[in-house]
């Protein structure tokens, strides 16, 4: 059996190494979320602009803003998705007034959110944000539109943004 001098010290160590780890990971922080949201919310209302909607956002305390469309008979919901997994249902019911959510990726549409392709494609841009090399990432995004659209994707399935 182990002194409980022995087990102290081993806790200790323990404490010591994870305060060690998270003060090394803070000293390299990537690009804060915070940041790259509030670009992504940016571009997803600039692209809506372009394409002649009236837009209009509905700002949330925990998942991401939603930006309301108007054109014509087409309206359209559309909010940053990089942590869609967690909100999924939130999601879900807070655009069902418009329509179905749908995730847009890199080009590609889903019905489910693209978590893990998009942790995979964040790491090198990440890891890099540590060194100090910024570069542009793509922006995973939800959207829902009403039976007045045209079948499409207004250019939201290929948002960058850059810190």
């Amino acid at each position: 059996m182990r002194s409980p001098v022995a087990l102290s010290a081993w806790i200790s160590l323990l404490v010591l190494a994870t305060i060690g780890s998270l003060a090394v990971k803070d000293a390299l922080a990537s690009a804060p979320q915070v940041e790259l949201s509030g670009k992504t919310n940016a571009a997803i209302a600039a692209a809506l602009r372009e394409q002649g909607f009236a837009v209009r956002v509905e700002r949330h305390r925990f998942q991401s803003w939603i930006f309301f469309g108007t054109r014509g008979a087409c309206r359209i919901a559309a909010r940053d998705a990089v942590n869609a997994a967690h909100y999924s249902e939130a999601f879900r019911e807070q655009m069902a007034r418009v329509g179905s959510v749908r995730y847009l990726y890199r080009g590609n549409r889903s019905a489910g959110p693209p978590e893990l392709t998009a942790l995979v494609y964040r790491l090198v841009p990440r890891s890099l944000d540590r060194f100090g090399l910024h570069i542009a990432r793509n922006a995973p995004v939800a959207v829902a539109t009403s039976g007045g659209c045209p079948d499409g994707d207004f250019g939201l399935d290929r948002m960058t943004v850059a810190p």
